[in-house]
Protein backbone atom coordinates (compact mmCIF):
# COMPACT_ATOMS: atom_id res chain seq x y z
CA UNK A 1 0.00 0.00 0.00
CA UNK A 2 1.30 3.24 -0.54
CA UNK A 3 0.55 6.53 0.22
CA UNK A 4 -0.99 8.22 -3.51
CA UNK A 5 -0.66 5.15 -5.89
CA UNK A 6 -3.57 2.76 -7.04
CA UNK A 7 -4.99 -0.47 -5.08
CA UNK A 8 -3.11 -3.02 -3.60
CA UNK A 9 -3.51 -5.95 -5.50
CA UNK A 10 -6.91 -8.15 -4.66
CA UNK A 11 -7.88 -11.66 -4.19
CA UNK A 12 -11.76 -11.93 -4.00
CA UNK A 13 -14.09 -14.57 -3.06
CA UNK A 14 -17.36 -14.87 -4.86
CA UNK A 15 -17.75 -12.05 -7.50
CA UNK A 16 -20.34 -9.87 -5.80
CA UNK A 17 -21.31 -8.35 -8.54
CA UNK A 18 -24.99 -6.97 -8.16
CA UNK A 19 -27.54 -7.56 -10.74
CA UNK A 20 -28.41 -4.99 -13.02
CA UNK A 21 -31.54 -4.70 -10.94
CA UNK A 22 -29.51 -4.05 -7.80
CA UNK A 23 -27.98 -1.53 -9.44
CA UNK A 24 -31.02 -0.17 -11.12
CA UNK A 25 -32.61 0.32 -7.35
CA UNK A 26 -29.27 1.42 -5.59
CA UNK A 27 -29.54 4.57 -7.95
CA UNK A 28 -33.07 5.50 -7.87
CA UNK A 29 -34.09 4.75 -4.26
CA UNK A 30 -32.32 5.60 -1.09
CA UNK A 31 -31.38 3.29 1.39
CA UNK A 32 -31.71 3.84 5.28
CA UNK A 33 -27.99 4.18 5.10
CA UNK A 34 -27.83 6.77 2.25
CA UNK A 35 -30.18 9.06 3.72
CA UNK A 36 -28.42 9.29 6.97
CA UNK A 37 -25.47 10.47 5.14
CA UNK A 38 -27.44 13.10 3.33
CA UNK A 39 -28.65 13.93 7.22
CA UNK A 40 -25.05 14.12 8.11
CA UNK A 41 -24.28 16.56 4.72
CA UNK A 42 -27.17 18.64 6.36
CA UNK A 43 -25.59 18.61 9.69
CA UNK A 44 -22.30 20.02 8.62
CA UNK A 45 -24.10 23.08 6.56
CA UNK A 46 -26.44 23.87 9.33
CA UNK A 47 -23.30 23.97 11.87
CA UNK A 48 -20.82 25.24 9.96
CA UNK A 49 -23.25 28.24 10.40
CA UNK A 50 -23.72 27.78 13.97
CA UNK A 51 -21.39 26.08 15.62
CA UNK A 52 -19.63 27.78 18.75
CA UNK A 53 -16.12 26.65 19.83
CA UNK A 54 -12.85 27.96 17.79
CA UNK A 55 -9.38 28.57 19.45
CA UNK A 56 -7.77 28.99 15.79
CA UNK A 57 -9.30 30.09 12.72
CA UNK A 58 -8.57 27.24 11.26
CA UNK A 59 -6.50 26.51 8.38
CA UNK A 60 -5.26 22.82 8.73
CA UNK A 61 -2.19 21.87 10.02
CA UNK A 62 -0.04 19.62 12.37
CA UNK A 63 0.83 22.66 14.92
CA UNK A 64 0.08 22.13 18.59
CA UNK A 65 -3.01 24.33 19.89
CA UNK A 66 -4.28 24.95 23.13
CA UNK A 67 -7.27 26.48 24.98
CA UNK A 68 -8.12 27.93 27.96
CA UNK A 69 -10.33 26.86 30.35
CA UNK A 70 -13.63 28.28 30.84
CA UNK A 71 -17.09 27.60 32.32
CA UNK A 72 -20.08 26.42 29.91
CA UNK A 73 -23.22 26.25 31.23
CA UNK A 74 -26.71 26.31 29.80
CA UNK A 75 -30.45 25.18 31.08
CA UNK A 76 -31.08 21.49 30.98
CA UNK A 77 -27.66 20.34 30.37
CA UNK A 78 -25.20 19.50 32.39
CA UNK A 79 -22.34 21.78 32.88
CA UNK A 80 -19.06 21.89 30.43
CA UNK A 81 -15.67 23.05 31.91
CA UNK A 82 -13.62 24.41 28.70
CA UNK A 83 -10.31 22.45 29.21
CA UNK A 84 -6.43 23.18 28.45
CA UNK A 85 -5.72 20.06 25.76
CA UNK A 86 -2.96 19.88 23.73
CA UNK A 87 -4.45 19.17 19.55
CA UNK A 88 -1.97 18.38 16.82
CA UNK A 89 -4.25 17.85 13.31
CA UNK A 90 -3.43 16.12 10.09
CA UNK A 91 -4.95 17.05 7.00
CA UNK A 92 -6.23 14.02 4.74
CA UNK A 93 -3.94 13.83 1.56
CA UNK A 94 -5.52 13.85 -2.03
CA UNK A 95 -9.00 15.50 -0.10
CA UNK A 96 -11.85 16.81 -1.61
CA UNK A 97 -14.90 18.30 -0.27
CA UNK A 98 -17.12 16.07 1.29
CA UNK A 99 -14.96 13.22 1.34
CA UNK A 100 -16.51 12.20 4.77
CA UNK A 101 -14.26 10.68 7.23
CA UNK A 102 -15.34 7.82 9.50
CA UNK A 103 -14.65 6.42 12.73
CA UNK A 104 -10.96 5.73 13.37
CA UNK A 105 -9.40 2.62 14.52
CA UNK A 106 -5.89 2.10 16.04
CA UNK A 107 -4.05 -1.19 15.51
CA UNK A 108 -1.23 -2.44 17.86
CA UNK A 109 1.36 -0.18 15.98
CA UNK A 110 0.01 2.86 16.74
CA UNK A 111 -1.32 3.56 13.43
CA UNK A 112 -4.72 5.31 12.99
CA UNK A 113 -7.48 4.28 9.91
CA UNK A 114 -10.53 4.88 9.10
CA UNK A 115 -13.03 5.09 5.57
CA UNK A 116 -13.22 8.06 3.81
CA UNK A 117 -16.63 7.39 3.08
CA UNK A 118 -17.07 9.95 -0.61
CA UNK A 119 -14.24 7.93 -2.64
CA UNK A 120 -14.33 4.96 -0.92
CA UNK A 121 -10.62 5.06 0.04
CA UNK A 122 -9.36 3.60 3.37
CA UNK A 123 -6.99 6.08 4.88
CA UNK A 124 -3.69 5.21 7.37
CA UNK A 125 -1.82 7.78 9.47
CA UNK A 126 1.48 6.32 11.31
CA UNK A 127 2.00 9.22 13.97
CA UNK A 128 5.85 7.80 14.00
CA UNK A 129 6.61 8.91 10.89
CA UNK A 130 3.83 11.58 9.93
CA UNK A 131 3.08 9.97 6.74
CA UNK A 132 -0.29 8.80 5.34
CA UNK A 133 -0.98 6.21 3.26
CA UNK A 134 -4.68 5.03 1.57
CA UNK A 135 -5.74 2.24 -0.93
CA UNK A 136 -8.93 1.71 -2.51
CA UNK A 137 -10.93 -1.44 -1.97
CA UNK A 138 -12.06 -3.57 -4.87
CA UNK A 139 -15.85 -2.69 -6.22
CA UNK A 140 -16.48 -0.46 -3.50
CA UNK A 141 -19.50 2.84 -4.29
CA UNK A 142 -18.96 5.02 -1.81
CA UNK A 143 -20.60 3.44 0.72
CA UNK A 144 -17.28 2.48 3.06
CA UNK A 145 -18.44 2.94 6.69
CA UNK A 146 -16.83 0.49 9.70
CA UNK A 147 -14.00 -0.48 10.26
CA UNK A 148 -12.01 -2.09 12.73
CA UNK A 149 -8.38 -3.56 13.35
CA UNK A 150 -8.21 -7.61 14.04
CA UNK A 151 -6.06 -8.61 16.96
CA UNK A 152 -3.47 -10.13 14.15
CA UNK A 153 -3.35 -6.32 13.12
CA UNK A 154 -5.81 -7.30 9.78
CA UNK A 155 -8.68 -4.66 8.99
CA UNK A 156 -12.38 -5.70 8.36
CA UNK A 157 -15.00 -3.14 7.21
CA UNK A 158 -18.28 -2.70 5.61
CA UNK A 159 -19.27 -1.50 2.27
CA UNK A 160 -22.87 -0.36 2.60
CA UNK A 161 -23.49 0.53 -0.99
CA UNK A 162 -21.29 -2.64 -2.55
CA UNK A 163 -22.36 -4.33 0.07
CA UNK A 164 -20.20 -6.92 1.27
CA UNK A 165 -17.53 -7.52 4.28
CA UNK A 166 -14.49 -6.39 3.41
CA UNK A 167 -11.04 -7.99 4.83
CA UNK A 168 -7.82 -6.42 4.28
CA UNK A 169 -4.43 -7.70 4.86
CA UNK A 170 -1.87 -4.69 5.32
CA UNK A 171 1.16 -7.00 5.21
CA UNK A 172 0.43 -8.46 2.05
CA UNK A 173 -1.56 -5.62 0.43
CA UNK A 174 -4.25 -7.90 -0.23
CA UNK A 175 -7.77 -8.03 -0.11
CA UNK A 176 -10.75 -11.01 0.48
CA UNK A 177 -14.36 -10.26 0.11
CA UNK A 178 -17.53 -11.42 1.33
CA UNK A 179 -20.30 -10.94 -0.36
CA UNK A 180 -24.06 -9.94 1.26
CA UNK A 181 -27.47 -11.39 -0.30
CA UNK A 182 -30.25 -8.58 -1.02
CA UNK A 183 -33.36 -7.43 0.95
CA UNK A 184 -36.51 -6.38 -0.86
CA UNK A 185 -38.89 -3.21 -0.37
CA UNK A 186 -41.98 -1.90 -1.95
CA UNK A 187 -41.22 0.72 -5.06
CA UNK A 188 -42.03 4.34 -3.87
CA UNK A 189 -42.55 4.95 -7.83
CA UNK A 190 -44.30 1.93 -8.79
CA UNK A 191 -47.49 0.41 -6.35
CA UNK A 192 -47.42 -2.82 -6.25
CA UNK A 193 -43.56 -3.68 -7.49
CA UNK A 194 -40.45 -4.79 -5.45
CA UNK A 195 -36.94 -3.07 -5.28
CA UNK A 196 -34.05 -5.22 -4.86
CA UNK A 197 -31.01 -2.99 -2.42
CA UNK A 198 -28.22 -3.94 -0.63
CA UNK A 199 -28.49 -5.16 3.06
CA UNK A 200 -26.12 -2.15 3.75
CA UNK A 201 -23.79 -3.38 6.56
CA UNK A 202 -22.55 -0.31 9.07
CA UNK A 203 -20.91 -1.04 12.25
CA UNK A 204 -18.69 -4.20 12.94
CA UNK A 205 -17.07 -6.46 15.68
CA UNK A 206 -14.71 -9.69 16.06
CA UNK A 207 -16.54 -11.57 18.92
CA UNK A 208 -14.40 -14.21 21.54
CA UNK A 209 -14.75 -16.59 18.58
CA UNK A 210 -13.57 -14.56 15.60
CA UNK A 211 -16.88 -14.22 14.22
CA UNK A 212 -17.41 -11.02 12.30
CA UNK A 213 -20.72 -9.12 13.57
CA UNK A 214 -22.32 -6.53 11.45
CA UNK A 215 -25.23 -4.21 11.25
CA UNK A 216 -27.36 -4.50 8.66
CA UNK A 217 -29.35 -1.55 8.20
CA UNK A 218 -31.97 -1.63 5.13
CA UNK A 219 -32.34 -5.48 6.04
CA UNK A 220 -33.33 -4.59 10.04
CA UNK A 221 -31.67 -7.31 10.96
CA UNK A 222 -27.96 -8.61 12.57
CA UNK A 223 -25.07 -10.53 10.60
CA UNK A 224 -22.82 -12.97 11.27
CA UNK A 225 -19.68 -13.93 9.53
CA UNK A 226 -17.75 -16.94 10.17
CA UNK A 227 -13.99 -16.28 8.46
CA UNK A 228 -13.09 -20.06 8.33
CA UNK A 229 -15.42 -20.96 6.63
CA UNK A 230 -17.08 -17.84 4.88
CA UNK A 231 -20.68 -19.18 6.38
CA UNK A 232 -22.95 -16.01 6.39
CA UNK A 233 -26.36 -15.81 8.56
CA UNK A 234 -28.52 -13.11 9.63
CA UNK A 235 -30.56 -12.52 12.76
CA UNK A 236 -33.55 -10.23 12.32
CA UNK A 237 -34.23 -7.85 15.11
CA UNK A 238 -37.89 -8.20 14.23
CA UNK A 239 -40.71 -10.93 14.05
CA UNK A 240 -41.93 -10.06 10.58
CA UNK A 241 -38.82 -9.57 8.93
CA UNK A 242 -38.89 -5.63 8.38
CA UNK A 243 -37.11 -3.92 5.92
CA UNK A 244 -35.84 -0.71 6.38
CA UNK A 245 -38.11 0.17 9.75
CA UNK A 246 -35.44 -0.04 12.16
CA UNK A 247 -32.14 1.00 10.95
CA UNK A 248 -30.06 -0.81 13.38
CA UNK A 249 -26.67 0.99 13.16
CA UNK A 250 -24.23 0.78 16.71
CA UNK A 251 -22.73 -2.73 17.33
CA UNK A 252 -21.70 -3.64 20.90
CA UNK A 253 -20.26 -6.87 22.73
CA UNK A 254 -20.77 -7.08 26.59
CA UNK A 255 -19.16 -9.52 28.83
CA UNK A 256 -21.50 -12.25 28.96
CA UNK A 257 -21.60 -12.45 24.76
CA UNK A 258 -24.44 -10.96 24.31
CA UNK A 259 -24.61 -8.73 20.71
CA UNK A 260 -25.91 -4.91 22.09
CA UNK A 261 -27.22 -2.55 18.96
CA UNK A 262 -29.43 0.54 18.27
CA UNK A 263 -32.21 0.86 16.18
CA UNK A 264 -32.02 4.63 15.32
CA UNK A 265 -35.26 4.74 13.23
CA UNK A 266 -37.56 3.19 16.41
CA UNK A 267 -35.90 5.08 19.21
CA UNK A 268 -34.67 1.90 20.90
CA UNK A 269 -31.64 -0.61 21.97
CA UNK A 270 -31.62 -4.03 22.45
CA UNK A 271 -29.59 -7.03 22.49
CA UNK A 272 -29.33 -10.64 21.03
CA UNK A 273 -28.62 -13.40 22.71
CA UNK A 274 -26.64 -15.35 20.22
CA UNK A 275 -26.68 -18.72 22.45
CA UNK A 276 -30.37 -18.62 22.01
CA UNK A 277 -31.36 -16.50 19.38
CA UNK A 278 -33.11 -14.08 22.03
CA UNK A 279 -33.88 -10.50 21.46
CA UNK A 280 -34.50 -7.72 23.97
CA UNK A 281 -35.28 -4.38 23.41
CA UNK A 282 -35.66 -1.26 25.68
CA UNK A 283 -37.38 1.99 24.25
CA UNK A 284 -35.06 5.48 25.38
CA UNK A 285 -36.41 7.88 27.15
CA UNK A 286 -36.49 10.42 24.35
CA UNK A 287 -38.60 10.27 21.11
CA UNK A 288 -36.47 11.08 17.87
CA UNK A 289 -33.67 11.14 19.64
CA UNK A 290 -32.26 8.89 16.96
CA UNK A 291 -29.46 6.25 18.77
CA UNK A 292 -26.31 5.77 17.31
CA UNK A 293 -23.13 3.87 18.58
CA UNK A 294 -23.04 1.85 21.89
CA UNK A 295 -20.58 0.90 24.16
CA UNK A 296 -20.33 -1.33 27.19
CA UNK A 297 -18.20 -0.44 29.69
CA UNK A 298 -16.68 -3.05 32.18
CA UNK A 299 -19.22 -2.63 34.67
CA UNK A 300 -21.43 -3.87 32.24
CA UNK A 301 -23.29 0.03 31.46
CA UNK A 302 -24.36 0.10 28.35
CA UNK A 303 -23.97 3.87 26.88
CA UNK A 304 -25.20 5.14 23.47
CA UNK A 305 -24.72 8.66 21.98
CA UNK A 306 -27.52 10.58 19.73
CA UNK A 307 -28.34 12.36 16.90
CA UNK A 308 -30.85 14.67 17.80
CA UNK A 309 -30.66 15.66 20.97
CA UNK A 310 -27.34 16.18 22.04
CA UNK A 311 -28.13 13.55 24.85
CA UNK A 312 -25.83 11.02 26.16
CA UNK A 313 -27.72 8.09 27.64
CA UNK A 314 -26.47 5.62 29.97
CA UNK A 315 -28.90 2.20 30.36
CA UNK A 316 -28.40 -0.61 33.59
CA UNK A 317 -29.09 -3.63 32.05
CA UNK A 318 -30.00 -4.67 36.06
CA UNK A 319 -32.74 -2.24 36.26
CA UNK A 320 -33.55 -1.24 32.67
CA UNK A 321 -33.17 2.30 33.88
CA UNK A 322 -31.90 4.86 31.60
CA UNK A 323 -29.71 8.01 32.99
CA UNK A 324 -29.81 11.15 30.88
CA UNK A 325 -26.61 13.16 30.42
CA UNK A 326 -27.34 16.74 28.10
CA UNK A 327 -24.21 17.91 26.26
CA UNK A 328 -24.31 22.00 26.35
CA UNK A 329 -23.69 24.21 22.90
CA UNK A 330 -22.76 27.49 23.34
CA UNK A 331 -26.04 28.41 21.31
CA UNK A 332 -28.36 25.79 22.51
CA UNK A 333 -28.11 24.38 19.21
CA UNK A 334 -29.13 20.87 18.68
CA UNK A 335 -27.05 19.12 16.68
CA UNK A 336 -26.10 15.51 18.45
CA UNK A 337 -23.78 13.54 19.64
CA UNK A 338 -21.99 10.91 17.52
CA UNK A 339 -18.47 9.50 18.39
CA UNK A 340 -18.41 7.11 21.42
CA UNK A 341 -15.15 5.69 23.35
CA UNK A 342 -13.91 4.35 26.38
CA UNK A 343 -11.15 4.94 28.06
CA UNK A 344 -9.03 2.53 29.97
CA UNK A 345 -10.39 3.82 33.00
CA UNK A 346 -13.44 3.64 32.01
CA UNK A 347 -13.64 7.14 31.20
CA UNK A 348 -16.77 8.02 28.75
CA UNK A 349 -15.82 10.34 25.61
CA UNK A 350 -18.22 11.82 23.04
CA UNK A 351 -17.54 13.99 20.05
CA UNK A 352 -19.55 17.09 20.06
CA UNK A 353 -20.73 18.27 16.54
CA UNK A 354 -22.82 21.39 17.55
CA UNK A 355 -20.19 22.52 20.11
CA UNK A 356 -17.16 21.80 17.71
CA UNK A 357 -15.70 19.64 20.91
CA UNK A 358 -14.63 16.57 22.24
CA UNK A 359 -16.20 15.65 25.57
CA UNK A 360 -15.48 13.48 28.55
CA UNK A 361 -17.93 12.98 31.07
CA UNK A 362 -17.54 12.78 35.03
CA UNK A 363 -20.62 11.58 36.02
CA UNK A 364 -19.89 11.35 39.36
CA UNK A 365 -19.25 15.19 39.20
CA UNK A 366 -22.35 15.93 36.99
CA UNK A 367 -20.15 17.73 34.40
CA UNK A 368 -18.42 17.47 31.36
CA UNK A 369 -15.27 18.41 30.47
CA UNK A 370 -14.95 20.24 26.66
CA UNK A 371 -11.90 20.12 24.33
CA UNK A 372 -12.75 22.79 21.57
CA UNK A 373 -10.81 21.37 18.70
CA UNK A 374 -8.73 24.41 16.91
CA UNK A 375 -10.59 23.66 13.24
CA UNK A 376 -13.26 26.17 12.97
CA UNK A 377 -16.29 23.65 11.80
CA UNK A 378 -14.61 20.94 11.41
CA UNK A 379 -17.92 18.22 12.66
CA UNK A 380 -15.77 16.26 15.06
CA UNK A 381 -17.26 12.65 14.06
CA UNK A 382 -15.84 9.37 15.02
CA UNK A 383 -13.44 8.82 17.91
CA UNK A 384 -11.22 6.35 19.63
CA UNK A 385 -8.79 6.47 22.84
CA UNK A 386 -5.23 5.22 22.31
CA UNK A 387 -4.35 5.14 25.85
CA UNK A 388 -5.23 7.64 28.57
CA UNK A 389 -2.91 10.41 27.49
CA UNK A 390 -4.27 10.60 23.63
CA UNK A 391 -7.33 10.74 21.81
CA UNK A 392 -7.88 10.44 18.02
CA UNK A 393 -10.89 11.37 16.31
CA UNK A 394 -11.96 11.97 12.58
CA UNK A 395 -12.87 15.60 11.48
CA UNK A 396 -15.69 15.53 8.88
CA UNK A 397 -15.96 18.65 8.08
CA UNK A 398 -12.31 19.59 7.48
CA UNK A 399 -10.71 16.23 6.25
CA UNK A 400 -8.69 16.01 8.87
CA UNK A 401 -7.51 13.38 11.06
CA UNK A 402 -6.82 15.15 14.95
CA UNK A 403 -5.31 14.10 17.93
CA UNK A 404 -6.00 15.68 21.15
CA UNK A 405 -3.35 14.78 23.82
CA UNK A 406 -4.36 15.53 27.55
CA UNK A 407 -2.00 17.74 29.98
Amino acid sequence: MDGDGPAAHRSTGASGEPSSRARQAFYVFPTRSRWLSWLLLLLLAVLSACSGFSSASGQPSAAATTVVPTLLSRPGSLPALIQMGTFHEYALTRRAEGDMLMRPAIDQQGRVWFGVMASNRIAMFDPQRASWQTVTPPRGRGGLMGLIVAPDGSLWFAEQYANYIGHYLPRLGRFQIYPLPTVSAPDPAHKGKQLTLPVAPNELLIDRQGLIWFTEMNADALGRLNPATGELRQYPLSAHHTAQQLNPYGLALDAQGNLWFTESSQNRIGYLDPRTGKLTTFSTPDPGAMPMEIAVDRQGQVWITTFAHNLLLRFNPASHQFTRYAAPTPDGSSGGLYGLALDESGGVWVTVAAANALAHLLPEQQRFLYYPVPTANSFPFGIAVAHRQQVWFTEAGANQLGLLTLT
